[in-house]
C-alpha cells in the first residue's frame, strides 16, 4: 500500500472510530440524563447508524471498469446514498416543530419536498439495510411497501388504494413507521446494553467465562461440547446476538470439539444451536425483549423475569442431546493438561462479575433500564480497576466505545425498516383482517401455534430476531391472543404468552437453513459445509422447539403463577425435555431400537400438554420406555451375578 494511500486509509479509521465514539457516548448521555423527546432521540440514533454503515460497508467497485473509474463510480454512489440517508433527516430537525405540532396526521397535504425526502429516506434505509444484513429483510419491506399502491388484489388483501403522500406520511412524517416503536426501543434501551456487552467484554468476563466452563465440565464425556453449551448460556447473559456468540465462544469450543473427535460440521452444529440460545438468556436476551417491553407496556426486568424458565429448559435440552450424543459416539473429555486451573481464575477475575450484578439488581429493583445499564456501563470501568491484569485504561474505554455502536448498526438499521412494515400495517389495517380470517379458518390453538411457529421462522431466515418479531407482532400474535382468550386464558396472560411465544421463534430462525446466520458463522469457523451444519445444529436443537408449546399449554413456566404451580410445571417440562431428547438423540445407555423410540416420543410429547391425564400418560409411558430400555441390563446383571455365586 502507498503512502498516501494508507494515510487515507488511517484518516476514514480515525473517522470511523471518532464517529461511533460520539455515537456511544450520545447514547450514554441520555442514559445518565434521560432521553430526548422521541422524534430527536429517534432521528439522532438513525443517522449516527446510516453514517456509521456508510464508512463501514463502502460499495464495490463495479466490474468492466478500469479500478480508478470503478472507484469513482462506488464512491459516487456512496455519497448519493450519504445523501439519501442523512439530508432527509436533516430536514426533519430543521422543521421538527411544525412536524410535531404544526400539522395534522394525515389531514394536512403533503408537499413534494416531504415527499421527495420521505422517498430518499426510504431507498437510503433499504441500501443500507442490504448493507448491513443482506437481501432478506430488504425483500420482504420493498414487497410490503408496494402492498398499499396494489388496489386490485383479491380477497382480505383487497383495498381502494393509498396515495404516495399517505404512505410518506405514515412512514416519514410521523412516529408510526420508521421512526415507530422498533426503532424507538433501538434508541433508548438497546443500544445502551450492546455497549455495556461490549465493556464487559474489554473487563475480562469472557476470560472468566470460558475458563470456569471449561475447567468444571471439560474432563467429562463430550467435554469441549458441553463446555460450549454452558460458556455459550453464560456469554449469552451479555450478548443477544447468536452470529457474535458464535465468534466469541465458538472460536475457542469448536477447534476443542475437532481435536476431541466430533465432526467438523457437527462442532459447528453444536456451537451453533448453543449460541443461538443466547437471544433469549437474560438479562440482555439480544434486541427483541426491548422492543417487546415496548409493545406490551410491561417493564423489562419483568420481560427477562419470564424468559428465566424457558431459557433454562432450552439449554438444558440441548445439554442432554449433547451428552446422549457423547456418549453414542464415545467421545470423552479434555486431557488433564489442556484444562485451565478455573479456580485461580475466579480469584484473580470475580470482580468481573459485579457490573451484571449490579445490572441484575437494578432492573429487579425497578430502576430503568436505560439507568441501569448506563450505571452498569460505569460500573466496568470502575471494577475494573480492582486488579491491574483487567485495568481498563482509555485505548481499552475507547475500543469498548466503538466496539458498542458497531455491534448496535445491525438492529438499529433492521428496525428502522421492519418499523415500515408496521406503518403499512396501521395504514392499511390488513392486521385485523387477517386476524379475524385466521380466526375463522384456524379451528383449533394447537394448529394455530404450528402455523405461527412456521411462519415466523420462515420469515425470519436471513433477518434479524428483531426485525422477525416485529413483522409477527402485526401478523401473527393478534389471532394467537384470540385463540388463547377464547380459551378462557386471561387477556394479560395471553398478551404475553403469545409474545414469547413469538419471541422464542424469531430467535431459532437464526439457527435453521437456508438463510441461517448462526449456522453461517460457525460453518465458517468449523470450515463445514454450510448446509450440512445447519441441518445438524437444527435437530441438535430440535428438543428447543417444543419448549414454546410448553409455556403456552403452562404458562407456569414463564413464572406466570404460584410457585407450587411453577416448581410442579418446571418438573414436568424437565422430564419431558429429557425423555425426548433421548428419543431423537437415540441412547440411553445403549442404542435404542424403533419401538422405544417412538414411546420415548410418545411419554416427552404427552408430557408437554397441560392436563393431568397427560401428566400421567407421560410417566407411564417413560416408566415403560425405562423398564423395556432396562431390560438387557438387568438381564446381564443377573446372569452375571448367578455366574459369581457358582464360582
Amino acid at each position: 500500500m502507498s503512502e498516501a494511500a494508507s494515510q487515507t486509509a488511517g484518516g476514514k479509521r480515525g473517522i470511523i472510530t471518532l464517529v461511533a465514539v460520539a455515537m456511544s457516548l450520545f447514547h450514554i448521555f441520555t442514559g445518565v440524563f434521560g432521553v430526548y423527546e422521541v422524534a430527536i432521540q429517534t432521528g439522532l440514533h438513525l443517522s449516527f447508524a446510516m453514517l456509521l454503515i456508510v464508512l463501514l460497508r463502502p460499495s464495490a467497485p463495479p466490474r468492466g471498469l478500469s479500478p480508478a473509474a470503478g472507484r469513482r463510480v462506488a464512491l459516487g454512489f456512496d455519497a448519493f446514498v450519504a445523501f439519501a440517508a442523512l439530508a432527509p433527516m436533516i430536514y426533519r430537525f430543521a422543521n421538527l416543530d411544525y412536524l410535531t405540532s404544526g400539522r395534522f396526521e394525515f389531514v394536512t397535504p403533503v408537499t413534494p419536498m416531504e415527499a421527495t425526502m420521505g422517498l430518499l429516506l426510504v431507498l437510503g434505509i433499504l441500501e443500507l439495510c442490504r448493507r448491513e444484513t443482506g437481501w432478506p429483510l430488504v425483500i420482504i419491506v420493498a414487497i410490503v411497501l408496494a402492498y398499499p399502491f396494489a388496489s386490485g388484489l383479491p380477497w382480505i388483501f383487497k383495498h381502494a388504494g393509498y396515495s404516495l403522500g399517505q404512505s410518506v406520511d405514515a412512514q416519514y412524517l410521523t412516529l408510526a413507521g420508521i421512526f415507530g416503536i422498533p426503532l424507538s426501543a433501538s434508541a433508548e434501551y438497546i443500544i445502551l446494553f450492546i455497549i455495556f456487552g461490549a465493556f464487559l467484554e474489554r473487563s475480562g468476563l469472557g476470560k472468566l467465562i470460558m475458563d470456569v466452563t471449561v475447567g468444571m465440565v471439560g474432563r467429562y464425556r463430550g467435554g469441549p461440547a458441553k463446555v460450549a453449551v454452558l460458556a455459550s448460556a453464560m456469554h449469552g447473559t451479555i450478548s443477544g446476538s447468536a452470529p457474535a456468540n458464535v465468534l466469541t465462544v465458538g472460536v475457542l469450543t469448536i477447534p476443542m470439539m475437532k481435536r476431541m473427535g466430533y465432526p467438523a460440521y457437527m462442532a459447528g452444529a453444536i456451537e451453533a444451536a448453543a449460541s443461538t440460545g443466547g437471544v433469549i438468556m437474560p438479562p440482555v436476551m439480544g434486541s427483541v425483549a426491548f422492543i417487546m417491553a415496548q409493545f406490551i407496556g410491561v417493564p423489562y426486568g419483568m420481560i427477562a423475569l419470564y424468559a428465566v424458565i424457558p431459557a433454562f429448559l432450552y439449554f438444558f435440552g440441548i445439554f442432554l442431546t449433547v451428552h446422549w450424543s457423547a456418549l453414542k459416539h464415545d467421545i470423552g473429555g479434555l486431557p488433564a493438561a489442556d484444562l485451565p486451573d478455573w479456580r485461580s481464575t475466579v480469584k484473580s477475575h470475580w470482580h468481573t462479575l459485579l457490573p451484571l450484578l449490579i445490572l441484575i439488581y437494578m432492573l429487579m429493583n425497578s430502576y430503568s433500564a436505560q439507568y441501569s445499564a448506563t450505571a452498569a456501563i460505569f460500573a466496568c470501568v470502575v471494577s475494573s480497576w480492582a486488579r491491574k491484569h483487567t485495568r481498563m485504561g482509555w485505548r481499552e474505554i475507547v475500543q469498548a466505545l466503538e466496539n458498542g455502536a458497531r455491534g448496535a448498526l445491525m438492529v438499529a438499521i433492521a428496525t428502522a425498516a421492519a418499523g415500515m412494515i408496521v406503518g403499512v400495517f396501521e395504514l392499511t389495517g390488513i392486521a385485523l383482517k387477517f386476524t379475524q380470517v385466521a380466526t375463522l379458518i384456524v379451528s383449533s390453538l394447537f394448529v394455530g401455534l404450528v402455523v405461527t411457529m412456521v411462519v415466523t421462522i420462515i420469515l425470519g431466515m436471513g433477518v434479524p430476531p428483531s426485525a422477525s418479531y416485529i413483522v409477527q407482532v402485526a401478523v401473527t400474535i393478534p389471532m394467537l391472543q384470540v385463540f388463547l382468550k377464547n380459551g378462557g386464558m386471561a387477556a394479560d396472560t395471553a398478551m404475553i404468552v403469545t409474545h414469547f411465544f413469538v419471541m422464542y421463534y424469531s430467535a431459532l430462525a437464526v439457527l435453521t437453513p437456508p438463510d441461517a446466520l448462526a449456522s453461517v458463522a460457525a460453518a465458517g469457523v468449523a470450515q463445514a459445509p454450510f448446509l450440512k451444519t445447519g441441518l445438524h445444529a437444527t435437530r441438535v436443537a430440535f428438543v428447543a422447539f417444543v419448549v414454546p408449546f410448553m409455556f403456552v399449554y403452562k404458562p407456569a413456566l414463564l413464572t406466570l403463577g404460584t410457585w407450587d404451580e411453577i416448581a410442579s410445571a418446571l418438573a414436568i417440562a424437565m422430564c419431558g425435555i429429557a425423555i425426548i431428547s433421548v428419543a431423537f438423540e437415540g441412547f440411553l445407555i445403549r442404542r435404542l431400537g424403533l419401538v422405544e423410540r417412538l414411546i420415548a416420543f410418545a411419554a416427552g410429547a404427552a408430557l408437554i400438554f397441560p392436563s393431568a391425564a397427560s401428566d400421567v400418560l407421560g410417566f407411564g409411558l417413560a416408566g415403560l420406555f425405562l423398564f423395556i430400555h432396562l431390560a438387557p441390563w438387568r438381564a446381564a446383571r443377573k446372569a452375571s451375578a448367578a455366574a459369581a455365586e457358582k464360582t
